[in-house]
């Protein structure tokens, strides 16, 4: 009926969204709110919600299973193999170049694990097999998507025939597994990249490709000093190409195309 209020109404919207944004760090603009209704609808309903109200009361009162979950749906991103292949040949080169013995390399924002294998394939082929990937994401699921190893043929699209025989096998329902030999290079690590942390060591190279798009600046900026706080002094930070870091930090110097490290 006409004046009837949508159950996904714009301020409902803009409540998930502030949420979103305070658990996550993602902001999700106005001029992507089809993205946020198609999720959300998916999300209540697989929950048995008919009422976008009563699973904001569920969070309200901490409910962090469904929380989760829910930031699960929210910000689960699509990507494939070999992706901004240029910057597998700068690590490669870097790495050849330097003669690091085993380098450590984190993955910011990991997701199903296409980043981390590709990495890993890259370096393998270069005869680098001294190494240690952290792949990390704020997702679980997606986590163990990747440990799983399992994709299909259009997240390999990317990947050479050669190659593609010699990582993966192909499953009797169509789809590519990882060879099990590849996972013994990477540590999975749920980590929230609005955190403060610092890991043991720091990293020779951090990958945070196509995630600062996502936050507000005041958000880029707490992300990026966290990444540097981890970076090695002689070590790259890589971006998306759709990315940069100019007049978000004073700590930043430009390498190559969308990789920097700090300046010291």
């Amino acid at each position: 009926m006409m004046g009837e209020e949508s159950p996904l109404s714009a301020e409902v919207l803009d409540r998930f969204r502030d949420l979103i944004q305070k658990e996550s760090g993602i902001f999700i603009g106005e001029q992507k709110d089809y993205l946020l209704v198609s999720k959300l609808s998916r999300f209540l309903r697989l929950n048995g919600f008919t009422d976008p109200h009563a699973l904001l009361n569920e969070l309200a009162v901490g409910n962090r299973d469904l929380l989760e979950g829910m930031i699960n749906a929210i910000t689960t991103n699509h990507t494939f193999f070999f992706r901004e292949s240029n910057h597998l040949k700068i690590l490669r080169r870097d790495i050849q170049v330097k003669g690091l013995n085993k380098p450590l390399i984190w993955v910011a924002a990991a997701s199903t694990g296409e980043e981390v294998y590709s990495i890993i394939i890259e370096l393998l082929e270069a005869g680098i097999v001294n190494f240690l990937v952290v792949a990390s994401d704020i997702n679980r699921e997606v986590l163990l998507h990747m440990k799983q190893g399992v994709y299909h043929p259009q997240r390999v699209r990317e990947v050479p025939p050669d190659l593609l025989f010699k990582y993966f096998d192909h499953t009797s329902d169509g789809n590519y597994r990882v060879k099990e030999f590849l996972k013994s290079y990477l540590i999975a690590k749920k980590l929230n990249l609005l955190d403060s942390f610092r890991f043991q060591a720091k990293f020779d190279y951090i990958f945070c490709r196509n995630v600062l798009i996502y936050f507000d600046k005041p958000t880029q900026q707490r992300v990026i000093d966290n990444l540097f706080d981890n970076l090695s002094d002689l070590g790259y930070l890589f971006i998306g190409h759709s990315e940069t870091l100019m007049h978000l930090s004073d700590r930043a110097e430009s390498v190559f195309t969308s990789v920097y490290n700090k300046k010291l």
